[in-house]
C-alpha cells in the first residue's frame, strides 16, 4: 500500500508540473527554444527540451515534414506500402540530401531523416571541422528499409519499416574518404573521429550499433527508433 501510495503522489506531482509548464508555455513566459509547445527548429542547436519536442511529434508525419522543410530539407513524402510478412513503408520519405551532406536517395521514416538531420548538422559537421578542418559532403550508407527479420531470426527488423539506417562512411569535400570498414581499428585522427560520431549519434537515436558489437556490424553503423534503447 504504501509503495502505491508513492507512486500515486510522484504521478500527481509529475502531472501538476507538466500541466504547470503547459499553462507557463502558453502564457508565453517561456523563451521558444525551451517552449516544449512551439514547433521544433531543427537549425537551433539540441538543448535539455528538444528531446520533448521529437517525442510529442512522434508518429506526427505532418508535422516532421513541416520541421524539416522549415530547416531546408527537400524530401518527397512516399505513398504508403506493405509487403508480407510484417513489413510496410507508413510515413516514409525519399532524402538526397540533409544540411550540407548528400546521400544516396533513400526512403525511411519521416522522423529518421528528422534526426539525421540534427545528427549531421550538429554533431558530425562539428566534428569533421574538429578533426580534418573539412565539411562532409556525403553520407555513405547501406540503406534504411529492408523486409527483414533481426539477425539470427526472431523479431522483425526495424529496418522492416524503414525505421532504421545503416551508415557505412562519410566523404570530406577535401577528398577525404572516412570508411567504418577500414577505419574503426586504425587507431588514428579517423578511429577517434569515428568514435566520437558514435557517441553524438546515441544522443539523436534510441539504439546505436557499430564495430564493437559485433561482427554484423563491422562495418557500419545501425541507428534506428525502435523500443529498445542502447550505445554499443
Amino acid at each position: 500500500m504504501r509503495k502505491r501510495a508513492r507512486f500515486l503522489g510522484f504521478l500527481f506531482l509529475l502531472l501538476m508540473a507538466a500541466g504547470i509548464l503547459v499553462a507557463v508555455a502558453r502564457l508565453g513566459l517561456i523563451p521558444r527554444a525551451y517552449d516544449p509547445l512551439s514547433p521544433i527548429d531543427l537549425t537551433v542547436p539540441p538543448n535539455t527540451v528538444t528531446g520533448v519536442k521529437l517525442w510529442l511529434m512522434e508518429g506526427d508525419v505532418p508535422a516532421c515534414l513541416q520541421a524539416l522543410e522549415r530547416a531546408g530539407v527537400a524530401v518527397r513524402p512516399q505513398v504508403p506500402r506493405r509487403e508480407p510478412p510484417d513489413c510496410s513503408r507508413e510515413g516514409t520519405v525519399e532524402v538526397s540530401k540533409l544540411w550540407r551532406a548528400g546521400l544516396d536517395p533513400e526512403v525511411m521514416q519521416c522522423g529518421i531523416a528528422l534526426r539525421l538531420y540534427l545528427f549531421e548538422r550538429h554533431g558530425l559537421q562539428p566534428l569533421a571541422r574538429r578533426y580534418f578542418g573539412s565539411a562532409v559532403e556525403r553520407i555513405t550508407h547501406f540503406g534504411s528499409y529492408s523486409c527483414r527479420r533481426k539477425r539470427g531470426g526472431g523479431s522483425m527488423s526495424e529496418h522492416a519499416t524503414a525505421n532504421a539506417f545503416d551508415i557505412s562512411g562519410f566523404r570530406l569535400a577535401n577528398g577525404q574518404v572516412v570508411s567504418l570498414k577500414k577505419d574503426w581499428t586504425s587507431g588514428g585522427p579517423s578511429s577517434r573521429f569515428l568514435r566520437d560520431v558514435r557517441i553524438n549519434a546515441c544522443l539523436q537515436f534510441n539504439m546505436v550499433l557499430g564495430p564493437d558489437y559485433n561482427a554484423d556490424h563491422a562495418d557500419h553503423f545501425h541507428v534506428d527508433m525502435g523500443w529498445a534503447m542502447g550505445c554499443h
